[in-house]
């Protein structure tokens, strides 16, 4: 996603930064992308709790991009937060670990919840063309969402 709206590779993914978007049909009003790249857990005893993340480590940008376990409490202390700073809330769910923990916190707060078919594949080459036409897909999902403010 960072490639197809920033046109930036990674070898390893920096956390909680945030990149111009460059994406030829995206509207002037989608300049920046903030992503967290790590789930808030895998990083939790650095964060400490989420209001010091969105105090200490989130950034402002057009879009933001935060990944998380499915646990309730950080995920409506994320939500809560990111609704102070006055963002529209999307959940995003992946088939393929939509069970029981993804379906309690289906029902939160959100402004969209959003499903994303992701089905499993084997293969080297099959995981990274489905990586990169999900990662179009949801390109495409920002910039349609973008054009309709």
């Amino acid at each position: 996603m960072i490639y197809h709206l920033c046109n930036i590779v990674y070898e390893r993914l920096t956390r909680n930064v945030v990149n111009n978007i460059v994406h030829p049909v995206a509207p002037r009003v989608l300049r920046t992308l903030f992503t967290a790249n790590r789930s808030y857990q895998e990083n939790r005893s650095e964060y400490k709790s989420v209001d010091r993340y969105m105090r200490e480590f989130f950034q402002e940008a057009d879009v933001c991009v935060l990944s998380s376990h499915p646990e309730r409490g950080e995920i409506t202390e994320m939500i809560n937060g990111l609704r102070m700073r006055c963002y529209n809330v999307a959940g995003v769910f992946w088939s393929n670990s939509y069970g029981t923990p993804a379906q309690n916190i289906a029902t939160l707060s959100w402004d969209e919840v959003l499903r994303i078919e992701n089905p499993e594949v084997h293969g080297d080459r099959a995981i990274a063309e489905q990586l990169d036409r999900l990662a179009k897909y949801f390109t495409e999902m920002i910039i349609a969402r973008s054009h309709a403010r």
